[in-house]
């Protein structure tokens, strides 16, 4: 994989964020939210989970026509730090890393009474631990992770295909 011109195993402090649940890594551009889609918020991806009626872990499609059925997908942290804040509706939160970045992860597209957040301000946070749980009828909505202060970024590529909260979904440099 390169980055800028160079494979990201030659970036000397090349950095990895993982998936933050199972799905497939799309680019923000591609996204319907004209807000997120325009870059304005910064550099990013959108995960769109893959779904089954029991977590995010498999590639089942919902059926549906069995409407009563919900998909619940686990949503991990895709960086290590403290969680700086959750948004009261909730629909996002802003995770801050070692290095300085400040992580986005936005439920935004999803109904907020369909979010269950599992951590609280304040909260140290590893790659792969639980964030929360969102709740989906099938829609294939996407989990966005944008860092917010792009502007501190050297190099930044999404990793496209398929993701897992143990999977890099995007390298970056600082």
């Amino acid at each position: 994989m390169k980055l800028f011109g160079k494979n990201i195993s030659e970036v000397s402090d090349g950095k990895k964020i993982m998936g933050c649940c199972d799905g497939i890594v799309g680019e923000l551009k591609e996204s319907d939210n004209d807000i997120i889609s325009s870059g304005i918020l910064g550099e990013g991806f959108a995960v769109y989970p893959l779904l089954n009626e029991h977590s995010g872990s498999s590639d089942l499609a919902v059926d549906l026509s069995q409407p009563d059925r919900v998909n619940v997908v686990e949503i991990c942290s895709p960086v290590s730090g403290r969680v700086l804040d959750i948004s009261s509706k909730p629909e996002a939160l802003i995770i801050k890393t070692d290095d300085g970045l400040k992580v986005l992860v936005s439920f935004s597209d999803f109904a907020s009474k369909s979010v269950y957040i599992a951590v609280k301000c304040g909260d140290i946070v590893n790659v792969g631990d639980q964030l929360a749980d969102v709740r989906t009828d099938g829609d294939k909505k996407p989990v966005y992770v944008i860092i917010e202060n792009s502007d501190v970024l050297s190099g930044f590529e999404i990793a496209k295909g398929r993701t897992s909260a143990n999977k890099p979904a995007a390298f970056y440099s600082v």
